[in-house]
Formats: structure tokens, sequence, C-alpha cells
């Protein structure tokens, strides 16, 4: 039984968890780059153009920017897509990049410098499993 001091607990809509989730992985992932430009010989390589995938190209950079615009489109996307297609997208998308933080994670094991960057990446896959969870269970109508 609630007493006179509790707190309201607002039911939050399913499009408002998944659009701040990856508003979240957003902010999670320009932290973590701007510190791992902090690791030794990282701005070095940047001035010489060299990238972990090898020298920086047009088609490369266009590759990177398409990986951060997906997720930054995925705020907008989970207010304004249909159910069906939300759902499925948010799995997909999320599993897609999850895939991905577990790739960075194995690789960068090990490396004491990228210590602070395998915990970002927990966290994101985390993040990546609360969206597939939250996706998956889209509360339905009763009819």
């Amino acid at each position: 039984m609630p007493n006179s001091k509790s707190l309201v607990n607002y039911n939050i809509n399913i499009k408002v968890k998944l659009a701040s989730l990856w508003t979240t992985l957003m902010f999670l992932y320009i932290y973590a780059d701007y510190f791992r430009l902090m690791t030794p010989e990282k701005l070095e390589k940047i001035m010489k153009l060299q990238t972990p995938m090898g020298a920086t190209t047009p088609k490369l950079l266009v590759i990177f920017s398409t990986i951060l615009i997906i997720p930054a489109l995925m705020i907008f996307l989970s207010v304004f897509l249909k159910p069906q297609l939300n759902k499925w997208l948010n799995i997909i998308i999320a599993f897609l990049y999850a895939c991905i933080s577990i790739l960075i994670i194995v690789s960068s094991f090990g490396n004491e410098w990228q210590l602070f960057f395998v915990i970002f990446n927990i966290i994101e896959l985390v993040v990546f499993i609360i969206i597939m969870f939250q996706a998956w269970k889209w509360p339905r109508v009763d009819i």
C-alpha cells in the first residue's frame, strides 16, 4: 500500500525508452572516441591519416560515417516509425551493433591503453541488449 510520500512512477512510452537508449549510446560513442584521442600515438596516426583499418580514404570515411549515422537516426526513427517496423528495426540494428561491440571488446582486451574503451563497449553492449529486450517486449493492444 503506497503511503502519502510515495513517488509517482509514470509509464514511459516504448518509443521514448528506445530513443533514450539510442541517445545514451551516442553519448557513449562521443566520450569513448574523445578519450581515445588521449591514447599514445592516436593523434599522430590521425594526422598521418591512419585508421585501425588502414589508410584513410574517402570511401573509408563514408563507411565510418554511415556506421555512426545509423544509431543517430535510430533516435528519430524510434519515435516516428510505426510499431511493427520500429520493433524489428531496433532489434536488428541493436544486434548488429552489439556484434561490433563484441568484436571491439575482443580485439581491445589485454591492451592497457584500451581498457577504458573495453569498459565503454561493455556498457554499450548492455544498452544494446536492453534495446533488443525492450523492442522484443513491445506492448501489445488488447483486442
